[in-house]
């Protein structure tokens, strides 16, 4: 069985975690002192992912929102010390990766819905602190074909049909990405699909003539954790399990 370490930095080198700012502690965040038979998958560092995991008998986790950020500082009270000593009890570890699976060209949130709406011609988007971390690509489709495609996929489908009723491209970035619709009409993009929605962007995409669906933080992101799983199984022949505690948001 392998060890925690190997699997971090096993995952440190596919994602090129180093070569990213961002304000996500990522790599592995939590150590624990096994070797690992099951692998959990998640969106979020939380209690109750963190409960299910045990329940589910995983020894580590890899998740794409983390325990511990680079604003502020961090404390062992409260929540944090409750998660922590659960880990701890429990012998499990946490490994996070945000923006490095958001942006990766193969397994991030973004390239999966791209690839999942079935772009042509798919480049990398949407800058952040110098980097693309999203993908952009030409299609044939309709507001209301892409709304269905991505409700079947149990995303949600806020949208704004303010541009035109034909789409032939499509900017992604998912997550908490409403200002980086600034940059889909920059580039005269049909149809901005992202997360969680922010107040202005509704006049924005009005006055500017885009469509927008905001299709959930969470929903748009367990995309790449997701798509890490059979490649940690075949690569540790662990089990995995990807674990699901939906947000509203």
């Amino acid at each position: 069985m392998p060890t925690t370490t190997q699997i971090a930095e096993f995952l440190d080198r596919e994602l090129d975690i180093n070569s990213f700012e961002d304000k996500s502690c990522n790599g592995l965040q939590v150590e624990n002192c096994r070797e690992i038979e099951k692998i959990g998958f998640a969106v979020d560092a939380s209690l109750e992912t963190f409960q299910q995991a045990v329940e589910a008998g995983c020894n580590m986790l890899i998740v794409h929102h983390g325990l511990f950020w680079s604003f502020g500082k961090t404390y062992l009270t409260s929540g944090n010390y409750q998660k922590i000593k659960f880990l701890m009890n429990n012998n499990v570890a946490v490994y996070a990766a945000h923006l490095p699976l958001d942006a990766h060209a193969k397994y991030g949130n973004n390239i999966q819905l791209a690839n999942l709406l079935g772009l042509k011609n798919i480049q990398p988007f949407g800058e952040y602190n110098g980097k693309k971390i999203g993908f952009k690509g030409e299609t044939n489709t309709t507001l209301k074909e892409v709304k269905s495609l991505l409700e079947k996929n149990k995303m949600q489908t806020l949208n704004l049909p303010f541009g035109p009723s034909k789409i032939k491209n499509i900017g992604i970035v998912s997550g908490g990405s409403a200002r980086e619709v600034s940059q889909g009409i920059a580039q005269k993009i049909d149809l901005y699909i992202t997360g969680e929605p922010v107040h202005h962007v509704y006049h924005q995409a009005k006055e500017e003539n885009i469509n927008v669906i905001f299709a959930g933080h969470y929903e748009t992101e367990v995309w790449g954790v997701k798509a890490l799983m059979p490649l940690l199984k075949d690569k540790f022949k662990v089990k995995v399990e990807f674990i699901d505690v939906p947000t509203l948001i």
